[in-house]
């Protein structure tokens, strides 16, 4: 018989390297019988944007199934300051009003429907690592506009997604990750793709540009623009969806495409970007007319 309660103990670091461990954590938590879930943050010292979208969306859909939820606070108090700052108490209404809400990058969201006032502020989060072109946030724009639109459209979430961005300053990396917790590209696209046969291939052909599941309408290019974007500026992205995982690490020469398989599945998909900062060199299209990259 199960017992009350369950406590999950999180680790030190949670991002995406962590994946599997944060992961199969999700997943007790939604599937568990017990009637409340603690969330032990006691030990977390570092957290990115992947640990806070997959966490705060475990929360919401624990809470949706009518389970007891409570939170225990790191104990570093640099990560109790990270959360509080990016707005995770607050949009919990868990307890701790020790410190304000930092404004200066895109604070923990969860959406129903398109932002644009949102896509603007994560392009001007980016504008603070790089220096790009009109042309190139004009692209941006639309292709973040479209990675949020496909999670609406082709999910099957009622609870939308949810989207974080940080700056870290001593990394010089900016991290934004997106989360839905939908069926996953696997389900979706294999509606129009049959041939698919796993959610790593899924992963690969959603890539592709002018790959959609819109019936008679143009799509396809969200994915497939943020790729080339990443490419350029030689950062990193990972797509969790299914039991498939996928990350392009442009960081290092002559990288492959690399494929992990999770060890349980996620009804879901999330995508991670890591961005240098780059104030020294100019981001711009390939001429004033392009409309992509």
């Amino acid at each position: 018989m199960a017992g009350k309660v369950l406590v999950l103990r999180y680790p030190l670091s949670q991002n995406v390297a962590h994946s599997n461990r944060l992961l199969s954590y999700s997943q007790q938590a939604r599937d568990c019988n017990e009637k409340e879930v603690i969330f032990d943050l006691t030990n977390t010292k570092f957290m990115t944007p992947f640990g806070i979208v997959l966490l705060a969306g475990t929360i919401a859909e624990c809470l949706s199934q009518g389970k007891k939820v409570r939170y225990r606070r790191p104990s570093n108090r640099k990560s109790r300051q990270f959360l509080s700052g990016i707005g995770f108490n607050q949009f919990f209404q868990l307890a701790d009003v020790d410190h304000k809400i930092e404004s200066s990058h895109v604070q923990l969201r969860r959406l129903d429907s398109i932002d644009y006032l949102l896509t603007d502020q994560i392009v001007d989060v980016f504008g603070y690592a790089i220096r790009m072109s009109d042309g190139l946030q004009g692209s941006l724009k639309l292709a973040l506009n479209e990675i949020m639109t496909n999670v609406f459209d082709h999910s099957g979430s009622a609870k939308g997604c949810y989207v974080c961005a940080q700056a870290y300053e001593k990394e010089e990396i900016i991290r934004l990750c997106v989360a839905d917790f939908g069926v996953g590209l696997f389900t979706r696209l294999k509606e129009k793709y049959s041939n698919l046969k796993n959610s790593y291939e899924a992963i690969k052909l959603a890539v592709r540009e002018g790959i959609t599941t819109r019936s008679g309408q143009e799509g396809g290019y969200g994915l497939s623009h943020i790729q080339r974007f990443i490419e350029v500026n030689a950062g990193k992205m990972s797509i969790l969806t299914g039991d498939g995982k996928a990350v392009w690490n442009y960081g290092v020469p002559k990288t492959k495409l690399r494929k992990q398989t999770m060890h349980l599945p996620f009804s879901g998909t999330i995508i991670n970007l890591e961005i240098n900062v780059d104030r020294e060199s100019v981001y711009f299209l390939s001429n004033s007319e392009d409309e992509i990259f």
